[in-house]
């Protein structure tokens, strides 16, 4: 809730309520003042005479009396919209001071009416989520441009060993080498996709997606060696986007088969008919606490010399937040990731 204003006409409507009380006031005082001569069998002409002699002719010595009162009265509306509108000539400086090189500059709500409050604080809001997004998109580009360089640098020394017939072209090597590249690009476009507002959601059966996945995964797993476990029920509706959700429980099944041991776990649940609760696990020891939440950063990896591009539970983060939900570690015998989706 604002605060009320610290101070007596705080807010734009008061000081034009005032300034219009003054007006108002003056005029009453004017009409008194003329209403007064009348019963003195005076007229305007004769109060202009008294104050300038018979120098005006009439009207003029009419408006000689107006005159001043009018002065008056614009003089004060000249200084009460100058002084209403100086927050505002104020707020839209200190608004041109933000921007990519100063982004913490915010626009001050001391002394501003209360009509305005609300708009600055709105304002200083997106500004806060627009230097989010900034330092965000530059450390991507800072991480991209990191984990890209290595392969790079990879592909071209084994490019220039073969131009100076040092070696024999070692093609299996050259395809790995682009082969990391295009899988770390190809990851980052799916990401960028994936982090845009979700639109045009559709009613999903959220057991069926998941039932899809496993059957796709399944050849894999097995030789792994591993087994994969499905408790689901008949039917969870939620409102989604089935190919941004394919790939998020692939994306969470693939972290456990390649960072994890053991069985590999499914479980979905409806809690209190509108919370879908989806925990995927295996039987390695997880990450420790204070590592839990950097997993879910572009690039990070458990282990940063093993495989993978560290985007997997990136990408699965961006597709739970944009359909309104929310995915961590949860604290269990087991590791486990667990996602949670409003249902239908």
């Amino acid at each position: 809730m604002r605060p009320p204003p610290r101070y007596l006409l705080g807010s734009l409507r008061a000081r034009l309520i005032g300034s219009m009380t003054l007006l108002l006031c003056g005029g009453l005082g004017l009409v008194s003042a003329l209403h007064a001569l009348e019963e003195d069998g005076r007229d305007l002409g004769e109060m202009g005479r008294l104050l300038l002699g018979d120098e005006l002719p009439e009207p003029w010595q009419d408006l000689a009396v107006l005159l001043p009162f009018s002065l008056i009265m614009l003089v004060l509306i000249g200084v009460v919209t100058t002084w209403s509108l100086r927050p505002l000539l104020r707020a839209s400086q200190e608004a041109a001071l933000a921007g990519p090189q100063n982004p913490s500059a915010r626009i001050g709500t001391a002394h501003l009416p209360s009509e305005l409050s609300s708009l600055v604080e709105a304002v200083n809001d997106a500004l806060d989520r627009l230097t989010a997004a900034y330092e965000t998109e530059r450390r991507f580009t800072i991480d991209a441009a990191h984990e890209l360089r290595t392969p790079l640098a990879a592909l071209s020394l084994r490019l220039q060993r073969i131009r100076r017939g040092d070696v024999t072209p070692d093609w299996p090597a050259l395809d790995a080498d682009i082969a990391a590249m295009r899988c770390l690009i190809e990851g980052l476009l799916d990401l960028a996709r994936k982090e845009a507002v979700a639109a045009g959601l559709v009613p999903v059966n959220l057991s069926r997606v998941i039932r899809e996945v496993a059957a796709g995964l399944e050849p894999l797993v097995q030789e792994a060696g591993r087994v994969l476990q499905v408790d689901l029920p008949d039917r969870v509706q939620i409102q989604g986007n089935p190919g941004n959700l394919h790939d998020m429980i692939r994306n969470l099944v693939q972290n456990a088969l390649v960072h994890g041991r053991g069985r590999i776990g499914i479980r979905l649940r409806l809690v209190a008919g509108r919370v879908a609760l989806l925990d995927v696990s295996d039987e390695g020891p997880g990450p420790e606490p204070d590592q839990r939440e950097t997993l879910f950063e572009r690039f990070r990896k458990g282990n940063q010399s093993g495989s993978g591009s560290g985007l997997g539970l990136a990408i699965v983060r961006a597709v739970v937040t944009t359909h309104g939900g929310t995915v961590r570690f949860i604290d269990q015998p087991r590791c486990t990731l667990q996602v949670s989706l409003p249902a239908m």
